[in-house]
């Protein structure tokens, strides 16, 4: 399972990658906020998975060109849909990998907090999409990560 800690710790980097770049292209300027709060979700948890990877003794790279060019693309794809087709899209594209985060951490037997915080991470973002279809801003719940898992 610490193999999956490595994985889902180069999502964080694919994700910072994939939110920056809607922050700094998307024309629609209103959800700058949204994006940097997204930034910050991924960052965070990226740097809370790192004592786990140097636990398990698994090299990871900081800034993982491969995984960064790979968000890049990703989100040159989809970053001129209009608004409510592109947060459909992200929820629908989210949905799975919190089914498969949550059932990760449910399986886990050590690196609990590791595979908890992977799990609530996606969760999050999911949570924020939910919200942005629904009409209400997704930022809340991501703040509410960010404060929860930056006292830890």
């Amino acid at each position: 399972m610490k193999e999956h800690i490595h994985t889902a710790y180069k999502g964080e980097i694919y994700g910072i990658s994939f939110f920056s770049y809607f922050a700094n292209n998307y024309t629609d300027k209103s959800h700058y906020q949204l994006w940097e709060a997204l930034i910050d979700v991924e960052v965070l948890t990226a740097k809370l998975l790192e004592p786990y990877l140097d636990k398990h003794s698994i090299e990871f790279d900081k800034h993982d060109t491969d995984m960064q060019l790979k968000g890049i693309k990703d989100a040159k794809f989809w970053v001129d849909l209009p608004w409510n087709q592109l947060v459909q899209t992200l929820t629908n594209w989210v949905e799975p990998y919190e089914e498969k985060y949550r059932l990760w951490a449910e399986d886990a037997k050590e690196d609990i907090h590791a595979f908890t915080l992977i799990a609530d991470h996606e969760t999050a973002i999911f949570q924020c999409w939910k919200a942005e279809i629904n009409g209400t801003s997704g930022v809340p719940v991501l703040l509410r990560f960010i404060k929860q898992y930056s006292t830890v």
